[in-house]
């Protein structure tokens, strides 16, 4: 795919990434007013948010086998008349009951989004930039929750709660448009789909969210259905290792490298998606601002978000996951302590700045998360691995504000049996929760620790027992003897190997051998130029070598040491680098030879088209095999 063409099919994929986020946020900034036009609680009311997180989450868990089986662009268009139906729908809901439905068909639309995204750029684009393309999705998956705040609140503030479904109406419309001139299919395969792992799958995302929501008001059905969800998730796992056709294969939970950035994904998607819910609910009831005020308070946190998801995707390329990773949980933990702290003082700057180093924590954490664990995956778990990655992700917005409304509700309702004012007993209900968010934001800055840890001693290790054969590898397809000139040697003796050998360039050694420059035609005809106030190209260089003055000049040449025009130092690469290491340095500097070199010794000359003839026998090989 040309470069214009991978451009503009991700920039829809982005796109509707940025929609899912806003989606999944769409209802924030209005469920104050819904619960007083609807007379529910706030433990009903967040099934709005966390109904479509399950249903999302079922359909995310559905795209392993939906991206494989049905193609690219009526996958996108069916996502989009599923999201615009829902959104419709919301804008003339007559009753809570339609409310959650629409949401539901919303859901089941905006799910399709992000794995088709991540599982689109795991196909078209190269591993090595795996992390700045992740990187940029995260972003556009933070910049829906940056602005349905700030656009949310100011609807609601102006024209109600239902209005907030204008906006996706109005960026469906946008991303089809955009689709039907950009989004091509590419290659599918063979797939089925389990419906009993689906309905076991909707069953215990269903029972672990009402479980963590109804724990703390009514601690037995609370853990009735979290059993139910335990039992659930046992038989989901037992049925994707026994059937044919599994909804999800768990080959990557299998591997060390990816089951723990998994985990730290989910903690992290956690943290963002309660400060999205729980940060309003405290602007708004325990500060008494409007959904507006409390959008654009939220707006500057979340953008610091996008940026440091930006950043931390090109850090992520060059350097790992470490320090990023461990750092990141840091800030989220230190974030949510101080909310916690200064909850209770009503103190807006001071929950504006934690707000501000959780957001920058999660930039920090998720998409490296992501990506320390799909970058270690072979091509043909690459759909399992971005299926089980946005699962964990959805699993996160399901769990997230389930867990923590039920926290923050439980907490202001004790408030307020013992006398507490609403505004305090809001304030001490966030307080609480977000201690809870701060305790697992600390114990996921451990584990990151170790993780960290681990991947650097198995890369270390997997680079020194590689060692030996990645020298046999350059040794085998490396000229073995290397033209060089010594660094005493005339100018005129450099002329005649390089016009015998038919090379431009040659390197410069010492007695000992060791390169200490390098020498080339280039360099011949620069000294000539410099000392010939008539030669401005080839054309007056013929024309002065008809003269007197340029024979004297070039018998002068020829009779100086090669040291006196070699341009000093030469790249090299030593034998043990690996033929990616060999290509990046020719291409990096540009040239068609570089010497190999060993104990400080050249032993060879490696060429660009050496590492182009082992490419092509490996790829050869392979397709043989």
């Amino acid at each position: 795919m040309q470069g214009k063409q991978l451009v503009c099919l991700l920039a829809v994929m982005y796109g509707g990434a940025f929609l899912t986020g806003f989606n999944e946020n769409l209802m924030n900034m209005g469920l104050i007013d819904i619960m007083a036009e609807f007379g529910v609680d706030s433990i009903t009311a967040q099934w709005l948010v966390t109904g479509f997180m399950i249903v999302s989450t079922v359909v995310v868990m559905c795209m392993a086998f939906l991206y494989r089986r049905v193609k690219l662009r009526a996958l996108f268009f069916a996502a989009s008349a599923l999201t615009l139906a829902g959104s419709l729908l919301g804008l003339a809901a007559p009753n809570f009951a339609m409310l959650v439905v629409a949401r539901i068909i919303q859901a089941a639309g905006s799910g399709v989004y992000i794995p088709m995204m991540m599982n689109t750029i795991l196909a078209v684009t190269p591993k090595n930039k795996l992390g700045t393309y992740m990187s940029i999705g995260g972003c556009t998956i933070t910049f829906g929750p940056a602005f349905a705040p700030v656009v949310c609140g100011a609807l609601v503030t102006g024209f109600g709660w239902r209005s907030i479904f204008a906006a996706p109406c109005v960026m469906v419309a946008i991303l089809v448009v955009l689709g039907l001139v950009f989004v091509k299919n590419l290659q599918n395969v063979e797939a089925h789909l389990d419906m009993p792992s689906v309905a076991l799958s909707g069953i215990a995302l269903f029972a672990l969210s009402f479980g963590l929501a109804e724990i703390a008001a009514d601690a037995v059905l609370g853990a009735a259905a979290l059993v139910v969800a335990a039992v659930s998730a046992a038989l989901f796992v037992v049925r994707q290792n026994a059937c044919a056709h599994p909804l999800i294969g768990l080959g990557p939970m299998s591997r060390v490298t990816f089951w723990p950035a998994a985990l730290f994904a989910l903690v992290s998607l956690m943290s963002t998606f309660s400060m999205s819910v729980l940060l309003p609910l405290y602007f708004e009831g325990a500060r008494g601002m409007t959904a507006f005020a409390a959008g654009l308070v939220m707006l500057v946190p979340v953008l610091a978000n996008a940026a440091s998801t930006i950043a931390s995707g090109r850090v992520m390329d060059k350097r790992g996951g470490w320090p990023l990773i461990p750092l990141g949980f840091a800030l989220i933990a230190g974030g949510f302590a101080c909310m916690a702290v200064f909850a209770s003082r009503l103190s807006l700057p001071a929950i504006f700045v934690a707000a501000l180093l959780a957001y920058i924590g999660v930039g920090m954490t998720l998409s490296p998360s992501q990506t320390a664990g799909l970058r270690t995956l072979p091509p043909h778990e690459n759909p399992f691995g971005v299926a089980l990655m946005t699962t964990f992700t959805q699993i996160a917005a399901c769990v997230g504000p389930s867990l923590y409304i039920g926290v923050m509700s439980s907490a202001q309702t004790s408030a307020l049996v013992q006398g507490a004012a609403q505004s305090a007993a809001a304030a001490q209900g966030f307080a609480t929760a977000v201690c809870v968010a701060a305790v697992l934001g600390l114990a996921a800055c451990a584990g990151a620790l170790m993780y960290c840890r681990f991947v650097i001693k198995r890369d270390a290790s997997a680079q020194g027992g590689t060692g030996d054969a990645n020298e046999f590898e350059l040794d085998s397809i490396m000229e073995h003897d290397p033209f060089v000139v010594r660094d005493s040697a005339l100018v005129g003796e450099a002329m005649h190997e390089l016009v015998n050998r038919k090379v431009s360039g040659m390197p410069v050694v010492n007695g000992e051998g060791e390169p200490v420059g390098f020498i080339s035609d280039g360099d011949i005809m620069r000294y000539l130029a410099d000392h010939h106030v008539a030669i401005s190209g080839p054309y007056s260089l013929m024309e002065a070598a008809n003269s007197q003055t340029f024979d004297e000049k070039l018998a002068e040449l020829i009779a100086q040491p090669v040291s006196r025009i070699a341009t000093e130092g030469v790249v090299c690469i030593p034998a043990s680098a690996t033929l990616q290491e060999a290509c990046t340095l020719l291409s990096s500097h540009k040239l068609k030879k570089v010497p190999v070199v060993r104990n400080d010794k050249i032993i060879g000359m490696l060429s660009r088209s050496d590492v182009i003839r082992s490419a092509m026998d490996a790829a050869l090989g392979g397709l043989a095999e």
